[in-house]
């Protein structure tokens, strides 16, 4: 076995998936070959911290990780992107990297802009390359990694698997933090010991702002790809672009569109030479939908990203909820080889957060940034057996076993795409059902 072998083996055993929120298995990202690996340091979502909290703990272990990662992909240029405002994590990097091992990582300083963070762009403006849309980075010979998954990566050669994440508090919360939290860790623990009691007038996201989804906290937990929770008020702009009705969507968008463009001239696909565009899908979907509409089918290369509908829009419509509903209708067009052109006003139309968080009102919880209070502690977790990409899980443990702190829990076949899972807590197997395995700690 290979040194490149060794590693994406000890990846898989490890259950490592992309932690920035995909959740790929990341055994698999590494079994491709590229010649550019980027750590993705950027956290371009709005009241997300977990990163910045991450990088700044374990600056070594995300450049370890970012090295292994290029070991494995056969990349000879890494790059490690963060945004330039976060000048203690810059400077803490660089004692690492003006000597061996790391002197040949590339710093890259990224403006404040949203999404910066997004793989498309990020791959554009580390390389000046453009992802073909229908696309991956790993197309035009790029790896993109988040550092949390870089994290795992380092540790999963030293033979620790996936069974805690930093997960951010924020938003509407009495005390804003950033905890290393077990994966099954219900999210009412997190929102606990931030100091709610009550969520009477507020909703939960699970992730930040603008891609986080509406969920219940009380029947919601920490996976391997939870970045962040946000409480928000219920009558929030972001709260009530997602609660509205798809009917009521449509029915918006059929009434009200005026065809201003906005949402397209906003929208990063197209600004980097993709056809998507928003506003003529707004003005056909209000009406029948027809399987040989070409227009329709390009909600495929829609990134969520939600610019469209929560800052692009003057009249609150939302072409994200509208794309994301025709890309369980319409099958994603074949891609045609074509080279996208980036627009000339791409870099001149960034949207800077600042700006954002104006717009959504949002900018005032940034008065009391999180803290980091280490490891939260709970009795009792739900691990989810479909935490990635590909297949659940089977459950390889049984109802009243006993199982250790990082033993498997669960596991895929050989040769199918997903992911290991273990169990971050010492106790009792006391549950297992389609929605995970519930472990007790004794």
């Amino acid at each position: 076995m290979t040194n490149r072998d060794g590693i994406i083996e000890r990846v898989r055993a490890a259950g490592v998936v992309g932690a920035g929120g995909g959740g790929f298995p990341t055994h698999v990202k590494l079994a491709a070959r590229a010649d550019v690996l980027i750590a993705n340091g950027a956290e371009c979502e709005v009241l997300c911290y977990a990163d910045k909290a991450l990088m700044a703990a374990h600056a070594k272990e995300v450049l370890d990780g970012a090295l292994l990662a290029a070991e494995a992909t056969g990349a000879e240029r890494v790059v490690l992107a963060v945004k330039e405002k976060h000048s203690e994590l810059i400077s803490s990097f660089k004692k690492y990297l003006r000597a061996s091992p790391y002197s040949s990582i590339e710093l890259l300083p990224l403006l404040d802009v949203y999404p910066v963070g997004d793989e498309f762009v990020l791959t554009f403006e580390a390389t000046g390359r453009v992802v073909p849309q229908g696309g991956i980075p790993i197309d035009v010979g790029v790896v993109v990694q988040n550092v949390g998954t870089l994290y795992n990566v380092a540790e999963a050669t030293r033979g620790a698997p996936v069974i805690e994440r930093m997960v951010s508090v924020a938003g509407e919360v009495p005390r804003p933090s950033v905890f290393l939290a077990p994966i099954g860790a219900s999210f009412n623990d997190l929102l606990r010991a931030v100091g709610v009691t009550s969520l009477r007038g507020l909703a939960v996201l699970d992730g930040g702002v603008m891609m986080g989804k509406l969920v219940d906290p009380a029947r919601s937990f920490v996976s391997k790809t939870t970045t962040a929770l946000t409480v928000l008020p219920d009558d929030s702009r972001a709260i009530a672009e997602r609660s509205s009705s798809l009917e009521r969507t449509f029915r918006i968008a059929k009434s009200v569109c005026d065809q201003c463009s906005f949402c397209t001239e906003l929208c990063p696909r197209y600004m980097l030479g993709h056809t998507l565009r928003p506003h003529l899908m707004m003005r056909r979907a209000g009406f029948t939908l027809s399987q040989s509409d070409h227009i329709l089918a390009e909600a495929h290369y829609c990134s969520e990203c939600g610019i469209c509908s929560l800052y692009a829009c003057p009249l609150g419509i939302s072409p994200r909820r509208v794309n994301t509903f025709l890309k369980g209708e319409f099958s994603r067009p074949r891609t045609n080889g074509s080279k996208p052109e980036p627009r000339a006003e791409f870099w001149d139309r960034r949207l800077p957060t600042s700006r954002l968080k104006a717009r959504l009102g949002v900018g005032r919880y940034e008065a009391r940034l999180p803290v980091h209070r280490g490891r939260i502690a709970v009795k009792t977790v739900t691990v989810s057996l479909k935490q990635h990409v590909g297949e659940v899980a089977m459950p390889v443990v049984s109802v009243g076993a006993r199982v250790n702190k990082g033993q498997l829990l669960a596991d895929v076949k050989p040769g199918v795409l997903g992911a290991r899972i273990h169990t971050p807590i010492s106790g009792r197997v006391e549950q297992i059902t389609a929605d995970g395995i519930v472990v007790t700690a004794e």
